[in-house]
């Protein structure tokens, strides 16, 4: 029972780091308004704390493997705590960003370290599942975020979000404290700083590059130099790590074709998790006219799918090998992304039922093979450092997958836009072709074919319609093409993210079936 109260230990911390990471968007407008940010500005409250996460796992997984993971997980709930008290007292914007980025530093502490000690507290035939519960706990954090930030935003005020953590982080340090054994101590590694500092250069670059290119725009001098300064450094990352005698990432690591492969799809997998987690509340707010409340219960099959399924995940894995449920989890994934494909205002809530379920499932059967797949391939001083290359490239995967769905969502809105334009210029379309698109957009809204016929006359020429009446209804149309090329662009997106996916289970093959123990390692 004690290796059960160590992961609901960890789990707890988990929890907390992925419920502050999710729930801060829907506070950003209140912040906005109490501490005077701009539009420009406010961002820096969610990048002041994605960056120091992202960028310091894995040298927050490196000190773990030379102090104890365990030290260094309570040392990272201790300013997390710290850092959460002070965000909910600012009084500034400058205070709050400062405090935010103590945050993220606190939350990548926590993440490669917890890994760490789950995979040292469960022996080899155990830890798929255990990965799988403490997946499915950091999942219901991410799910439970928007909801109950909400809530508190609501009835109490934004302050609450950060006030809240307060009391269950105590609890979860004192807990970790008591129950986790001290970790495995390696004194003979030694951290590379400078490798270390130079990946912080290059991750945060591409970061902020990718959170900012579609404002500034991606051809623009400051996102430029950002990719620029991203690839230039990591070109002096890897000559550092070269020659050094302990590097901070040993490249030897990748070498493992589990450890990459598993890298590989996990980048995938949360491309397309994160892509979709961006879209669909998008389009059930502003396609659906769904309420905020809405949306969120509607986004439920998704998150019980992950938790239902990262444990069975875990048992298919200690059972069969990380390969067969993360290739089927893939597909499934794949196959969810195919059939939103058709999404439409016709969607009723079975079908958002359905295919969210199956995300969710697939998304859950990947989630501990892919994380029990990295742990078993590494030797065991070298865990913590590879739990973070692991959560990084899951970082820069959903990034990349949101910028991804972004931009291609406005670039085919824009394309489709065009296109059904085209179709009602009448003198290059004949009557009856735009009969077919006016059936298209009206067809579903109760017209038959006599009112269909009436209405792209009065297109054509205004006939029946005094002048006021025809600027009215021209005006109406073009709020209907631009919906209708909203609800293209997203089912060509889907498409895209599918056709992702499954280049993600092709991948998921070259995992070999039965991995290293990494209590022999």
């Amino acid at each position: 029972m004690k290796k059960y109260a160590v992961l609901c230990a960890v789990c707890l911390g988990t929890f907390l780091s992925a419920y502050t990471t999710s729930c801060i968007n829907i506070a950003l407008p209140n912040i906005m308004a109490a501490l005077n940010f701009n539009m420009d500005s406010i961002v820096w409250v969610s990048l002041g704390y994605m960056l120091p996460y992202g960028s310091i796992m894995p040298l927050t997984g490196k000190l773990g493997d030379q102090f104890g993971a365990k030290k260094m997980y309570i040392l990272g709930l201790m300013l997390f705590s710290a850092a959460s008290l002070l965000c909910g007292l600012a009084a500034s914007s400058t205070a709050m960003i400062i405090f935010r980025i103590a945050q993220g530093i606190g939350a990548g502490f926590v993440l490669p370290n917890a890994m760490a000690v789950v995979a040292q507290t469960f022996p080899a035939h155990e830890r798929g599942q255990a990965m799988g519960i403490w997946g499915a706990m950091a999942a219901v954090g991410m799910a439970m975020g928007p909801t109950l930030g909400g809530y508190l935003i609501e009835n109490f005020d934004w302050r609450t979000i950060f006030f809240s953590v307060g009391p269950v982080c105590l609890l979860s340090m004192v807990f970790a404290f008591v129950v986790i054994p001290p970790s495995r101590r390696n004194p003979v590694v030694a951290v590379d700083y400078l490798g270390a500092a130079l990946l912080a250069i290059s991750i945060s670059s591409l970061l902020v590059a990718l959170n900012q290119g579609q404002k500034h725009g991606w051809d623009s001098l400051y996102i430029v130099s950002l990719f620029y300064a991203a690839l230039a450094g990591m070109v002096l990352f890897l000559a550092v790590e070269l020659r050094v005698r302990q590097p901070m990432i040993d490249i030897g690591l990748f070498r493992n074709l589990n450890f990459t492969a598993a890298n590989a799809v996990a980048f995938f997998a949360f491309f397309a998790f994160m892509a979709t987690n961006f879209l669909l509340p998008f389009f059930l707010k502003s396609i659906l006219d769904y309420s905020s409340i809405t949306t969120g219960i509607m986004l439920l099959p998704m998150t019980v799918g992950i938790v239902t399924f990262s444990p069975v995940g875990g048992r298919l894995a200690d059972r069969f090998g990380s390969k067969l449920p993360t290739f089927f989890g893939t597909i499934v994934i794949a196959y969810a992304l195919y059939a939103l494909n058709t999404i439409n205002t016709d969607y009723s809530v079975w079908h958002l039922f359905i295919r969210l379920s199956l995300l969710g499932m697939g998304t859950g059967l990947i989630m501990s093979p892919l994380i029990n797949c990295v742990v078993s391939s590494l030797p065991q001083d070298k865990v913590g450092v590879g739990s973070g290359v692991y959560n990084l490239c899951q970082i820069i995967g959903g990034s990349v997958g949101v910028v991804f769905a972004q931009v291609l969502l406005n670039r085919r809105e824009v394309y489709h836009t065009v296109v059904l334009k085209e179709y009602l210029d009448p003198t290059t379309h004949s009557s009856q072709e735009i009969f077919q698109l006016l059936q298209l957009l009206w067809g579903d809204q109760g017209m038959d074919s006599s009112m269909l016929v009436v209405a792209a006359r009065g297109w054509l020429t205004g006939q029946g319609l005094i002048p006021q009446q025809y600027v009215t209804f021209k005006a109406l149309l073009s709020n209907l093409i631009t919906k209708q090329a909203s609800i293209l662009s997203f089912q060509d997106v889907f498409f895209a993210l599918a056709l992702i996916c499954s280049a993600a289970g092709l991948l998921a093959l070259l995992i070999r079936r039965k991995t290293a123990d990494l209590d022999q390692a």
